[in-house]
C-alpha cells in the first residue's frame, strides 16, 4: 500500500504548541499573568510577528485573554477546554501551490481557530502520480477514527474531489467544484469578475489583442476567467482572434520562451494577464529579451499572494474578504457540513476588486 504524504503542521500552530507546553511545565491557572509578545519571542527564539502570532492563535483557542495596556493572562487550561467538534483539519494540496502561492499561511490558520478552537490544522502533500490511492487512504483512517477530521481541498483533482465528496466527511473545496463529482461546499474568489475587470482594464489601456496565460494544469475557476476575458472583448467588439490562451508548466524559461513566439507574431497580443507571478515576471523577461518598449505592454496577475510587508508590482484583483475572514468562513462551511445544515449556503463567492500598484508596472 501506497505511503500517505508526511503531514506538515504550519508554524505558527508548532509555536502555540510550545507556548502550551510553556503553561503546563510552570503550573500556570486562569487567571495568571502570562507572556508578553517580547517574552514570547525570547522564549521561542523568534522574531516578534511570529511570537504575536502564536499568541494570537491561543487567544483564538481560548487558552489566554489579552488586554490593552495589560497584558495576557491564562482564560483557560489547554487540557480543560471543550473539546472541538472536529479533531483535525486536513489541508490536501500539492507542494508547488504552498511554494507559489501562499496556501495554508498564518492569518488563515488564525481564522479557522476563531471557529474552532483547538482544532488541529495539517497540510498534506499530495503527490504528481497515484493520488486517489494515497487520498483514499487517508480517508480510510478518518473513517476509522473515533474522532471526527475534515478536508479542506486546494486545487485538488477531480478523483480527488469525487473520493473526497463519496466519503461523507466534512469537506470543503478552497477553489472551484470539479462539474460532475458531487456535493462538496467551496469558498472561492470571484473568478468571473476578476478575469472581467482585468480584461475591460487592459482595453481600456488601448490593447486591441491580450494574452491568457495559465498554469499547465487548469481548473474550473480558470474556465470562469477565460470566459470573461472572451465576453469583455466581445462587448467590445473585438476581433474574433483578439484573445491568445497559452497553459505553461512551472519551468520559467519555458514561459518565457513561449511569451517571446508570441511577441513575436506579426499581430501580437500586448496585455498579458497571467495567472501566476511567476508567469508574469517570466512576461517581463520576454519583453526585455526582446528589447520591446516598456510602456507598449501592460502585464496583470491573477493570483497575486504577497509575503507579509510586500507590496505588489501587477495589477490583481484583491479580494475584499482578508485571510482570517476566509479562514473563518472555511471553518463555517466545515462546521455546517458536519452538522448536516443542509438549508444553509454550501458555498460562497468572495467579491475582488482591481488593486494597483503605488508605480504602476507597464513593460
Amino acid at each position: 500500500m501506497a505511503k500517505p504524504p508526511s503531514p506538515i503542521t504550519p508554524q505558527v500552530a508548532n509555536l502555540a504548541e510550545k507556548l502550551l507546553e510553556d503553561i503546563r511545565e510552570r503550573g500556570l491557572r486562569p487567571g495568571d499573568r502570562y507572556l508578553t509578545t517580547l517574552d514570547a519571542s525570547r522564549l521561542l527564539g523568534v522574531g516578534n510577528g511570529a511570537a504575536n502570532r502564536a499568541l494570537q492563535l491561543l487567544e483564538c483557542r481560548r487558552v489566554i485573554v489579552r488586554q490593552q495596556r495589560r497584558g495576557a493572562f491564562i482564560d483557560t487550561l489547554p487540557d480543560e477546554g471543550r473539546p472541538p467538534p472536529l479533531h483535525r483539519v486536513h489541508f490536501l494540496t500539492h507542494p508547488l501551490f504552498l511554494r507559489t502561492e501562499g496556501l495554508g499561511n498564518d492569518q488563515l490558520l488564525i481564522g479557522m481557530q476563531r471557529e474552532l478552537p483547538g482544532v488541529h490544522v495539517q497540510l498534506s502533500f499530495l503527490p504528481s502520480g497515484d493520488e486517489g490511492a494515497l487520498v483514499q487512504q487517508l480517508i480510510a483512517e478518518a473513517l476509522a477514527s473515533q474522532t471526527t477530521d475534515g478536508f479542506v481541498l486546494v486545487r485538488a483533482s477531480c478523483e480527488t474531489q469525487r473520493l473526497v465528496a463519496g466519503s461523507g466527511l466534512p469537506a470543503v473545496v478552497f477553489g472551484s467544484v470539479h462539474p460532475g463529482v458531487g456535493e462538496l461546499a467551496f469558498l472561492d474568489r470571484d473568478m468571473y469578475s476578476g478575469g472581467r475587470q482585468l480584461a475591460e482594464w487592459l482595453i481600456g489601456q488601448g490593447h486591441e489583442r491580450l494574452a491568457y496565460l495559465n498554469r499547465h494544469l487548469t481548473y474550473p475557476g480558470d474556465h470562469a476567467t477565460i470566459d470573461a476575458v472572451s465576453d469583455a472583448l466581445a462587448a467590445k467588439k473585438r476581433r474574433a482572434n483578439a484573445l491568445a490562451i497559452r497553459c505553461l508548466p512551472p519551468d520559467s524559461e519555458v514561459c518565457v520562451t513561449e511569451i517571446v513566439r508570441l511577441l513575436e507574431r506579426d499581430d501580437p497580443p500586448t496585455g498579458f494577464i497571467c495567472r501566476t507571478r511567476r508567469i508574469a515576471e517570466a512576461a517581463e523577461v520576454a519583453v526585455e529579451r526582446l528589447g520591446l518598449r516598456r510602456r507598449d505592454i501592460d502585464v496583470a496577475v491573477c493570483d497575486y499572494y504577497l509575503k507579509r510587508g510586500e507590496r505588489a508590482r501587477y495589477v490583481y484583483p484583491k479580494p475584499l474578504s482578508g485571510e482570517e475572514e476566509q479562514g473563518q468562513h472555511l471553518a463555517r462551511l466545515l462546521l455546517a457540513g458536519l452538522h448536516r445544515h443542509h438549508e444553509q449556503e454550501n458555498h460562497a463567492l468572495i467579491p475582488v476588486e482591481l488593486e494597483f500598484p503605488s508605480a504602476r508596472v507597464s513593460i
